[in-house]
């Protein structure tokens, strides 16, 4: 297997690891996206279908939850 490939794949696993220490919801969120976009597309390279499932789900899922953050912030910050 190609080494940067491989090297690729890790840098995604460290991502996601790293998120899970974060103690900011959003920054967790964040940093597991782009773990998680890494890793998903690592696993597709290496035909590794049910981990790419599982990390467009978890994308899709913090983003959406990224999104609403979001909204929900600039919402306040209108009303205040």
């Amino acid at each position: 297997m190609n080494i940067y490939l491989e090297i690729f794949g890790y840098i995604g696993t460290v991502l996601v690891i790293i998120s899970m220490m974060m103690k900011s919801i959003n920054k967790l969120r964040a940093v597991n996206v782009a773990g998680g976009t890494i890793s998903m597309i690592y696993s597709a390279f290496v035909h590794a279908w049910p981990i790419v499932v599982m990390n467009a789900c978890l994308i899709t899922i913090n983003s959406f939850h990224l999104i609403k953050a979001v909204i929900d912030k600039r919402k306040s910050v209108k009303e205040a």
